[in-house]
């Protein structure tokens, strides 16, 4: 092998090293750069997280069940709902027309129809042409056997609801933490229904407690809320779920989710 040979292997070889180790140098740098130019835009979203994540749990700053009973809005809306029942029994019973000094703090803002709820049936053409066949039926009430249809929902069962779903459509929201409110806000749904079902069962009970029109004067419907299951103990739970997910992703290297 003579010597001219040696020498150009060498210098292939030098050639080689030089853009092996220029091309390494050249991701790396690509890489510091790409996070530097990046960072601030991942910091800025981290910080509208941090801003959303503590006007939420600003709201949800319950530290046990019945905070979260009362707070969640489910015990005023059951309220709501029971008094709207038992105006409805006395009107339908006795003809009497009733009313409570709640009325005006506790006012429904909108209501959960039951999935067992009778709906409208449509009739075809103006109601003047509309015989007396297609004529929709009241149905007979019979408190005894009373099955809720409307559950009332109280201004802040409906502001809670409404920030929750702003919170799962935030784009910015990490996904970690957004699995958790979504599991919340189905359970404040189940809770409230829970609560419906708790109703019922005490307006079942209206005949044998206010059997005349007498009775009515200065009833009081306390007695109801001994006959209450739902207490918020699930949907407490399912808010620490939530606060477990929120510290979490805080004590975690993800400055930006990407799921």
């Amino acid at each position: 092998m003579c010597i001219g040979q040696i020498l150009g292997w060498l210098k292939d070889a030098v050639q080689i090293a030089f853009w092996v180790i220029g091309a390494s140098l050249a991701v790396l740098s690509y890489r510091h750069a790409k996070t530097s130019i990046f960072q601030p835009a991942k910091n800025e979203v981290f910080k509208i997280q941090i801003a959303t994540l503590q006007s939420l749990l600003g709201e949800l700053n319950w530290r046990s069940t019945v905070e979260c009973w009362h707070g969640s809005g489910l015990s005023s809306s059951a309220q709501i709902t029971l008094n709207r029942a038992f105006k409805g029994y006395a009107k339908d019973q006795f003809g009497a027309e009733i009313a409570s000094d709640m009325d005006e703090k506790l006012i429904s803002v909108g209501g959960i129809i039951s999935p067992n709820a009778s709906g409208f049936r449509l009739i075809k053409g103006p109601a003047d042409e509309v015989d007396d066949g297609d004529a929709c039926v009241t149905k007979e009430v019979t408190w005894s056997e009373f099955n809720w249809e409307i559950f009332d929902v109280s201004d802040r069962f409906q502001n809670l609801n409404d920030q929750i779903e702003s919170a799962l459509n935030d784009p910015v929201m990490p996904s970690k933490v957004l699995s958790e409110i979504r599991n919340f806000h189905a359970e404040l749904l189940n809770s409230a229904k829970r609560a419906a079902e708790d109703v019922e069962k005490a307006v079942r009970e209206f005949p044998r407690h206010y059997s005349t029109e007498q009775s009515l004067q200065g009833a009081d419907l306390t007695w109801a809320h001994n006959m209450r299951h739902e207490r918020g103990e699930k949907l407490f739970q399912a808010l620490n779920e939530v606060k477990k997910s929120v510290r979490s992703y805080l004590q975690s290297d993800d400055l930006l989710d990407d799921g």
